[in-house]
């Protein structure tokens, strides 16, 4: 065999062998979007968006992520920061510091394999932190005693802040409790009823209404007086007479008039004796004081009576007990 042959045999399986090789290597590549799509967090808050990879060819390398371009106090997370030989996704989590600036912010997600790069640009919007603050209107009630008053509680919420507000009670006195309408408020208002049991001490009271919601905690305060119910009490001088047969005495009995009550008051006497009358002037009452006269027939029977004096006006009833000695 001369030489030229050698030569051209030696570069036939050349060949041959590199396209060998070749045939061996990866012809495929990876692809990401252009651009993904625009995220808005707001402060101290996170957001999460899937990242997709296409591969072409037979391309079986592992891809690893980053991420350029994010601010001072906003930082990135993937999930998987580097993927199997085929896999397709990973899991792009931003958090967003409280400091971090409320603007738009351009970001390139960096994908690596070998040699190749691939970018993708991401715009990240920083929106103010949510918020919200209470009210309540009125800011002062006044309650009887045995009734209810409502204030309306306002919910104040910034643009980010949409989650519902649980509301409780805070520093109610014995005898007084309180119900939200609604307890959980999605809205911008929620109605509070308070309820003041007739046995509810007289006084002024700070309450505080509390709202969470969204990891915050928020109050305001309702300024609660409790006011006697309307109604009077009764009370006599003397609370004990002697009187002889066939004459007369009097006792001046008094109205203790409360929470605004003023009303007549109509009264009678129980359980006077035999020959005993009883008779008032005036009666009814309109004003605070009556004379109840009592006169002993000359037959009344001597002894000690317990007289039951009764002042009434509309349900509202009182009683009083006088002792009456008839004497010989």
């Amino acid at each position: 065999m001369n030489t030229k042959r050698i030569w051209q045999w030696t570069a036939f399986m050349g060949i041959v062998v590199g396209l060998g090789l070749l045939a061996g290597c990866s012809s495929g590549s990876f692809d990401l979007p252009t651009t993904l799509t625009a995220m808005s967090i707001p402060q101290g808050r996170s957001g999460t968006q899937k990242i997709a990879i296409t591969r072409t060819g037979d391309f079986k390398g592992e891809i690893e992520f980053a991420i350029t371009g994010a601010p001072t106090g906003m930082t990135a997370k993937f999930d998987p920061v580097k993927t199997t030989t085929t896999g397709t996704e990973t899991t792009l989590t931003l958090t967003v510091g409280e400091a971090v600036a409320v603007q738009k912010y351009t970001l390139k997600v960096v994908a690596t394999s070998g040699k190749t790069k691939k970018e993708a640009t991401l715009e990240v919007t920083v929106q103010v932190k949510p918020d919200f603050s209470l009210a309540t209107t009125p800011s002062a009630l006044t309650v009887k005693q045995g009734t209810s008053g409502t204030a309306t509680v306002n919910i104040t919420r910034n643009a980010t802040f949409t989650g519902a507000v649980a509301l409780t009670l805070e520093g109610a006195p014995a005898g007084v409790t309180g119900a939200f309408n609604p307890a959980s408020a999605t809205g911008a208002t929620s109605t509070l009823t308070l309820n003041v049991a007739p046995t509810a001490s007289e006084g002024t009271y700070t309450l505080t209404v509390r709202g969470r919601g969204d990891g915050l905690d928020k109050t305001a305060q309702v300024r609660l007086t409790v006011e006697a119910s309307p109604g009077f009490s009764l009370s006599a001088t003397p609370t004990a007479v002697e009187v002889k047969r066939g004459e007369s005495a009097t006792v001046a009995l008094a109205l203790n008039r409360v929470g605004g009550f003023a009303d007549p008051v109509q009264f009678e006497v129980e359980g006077a004796p035999t020959g005993v009358t009883a008779t008032f002037d005036p009666n009814p009452a309109p004003a605070d004081t009556t004379t109840l006269r009592i006169a002993s027939a000359t037959a009344a029977a001597a002894g000690t009576y317990p007289l039951r004096v009764r002042g009434t006006a509309g349900t509202i009833s009182q009683v009083i007990t006088i002792n009456l000695t008839i004497a010989p």
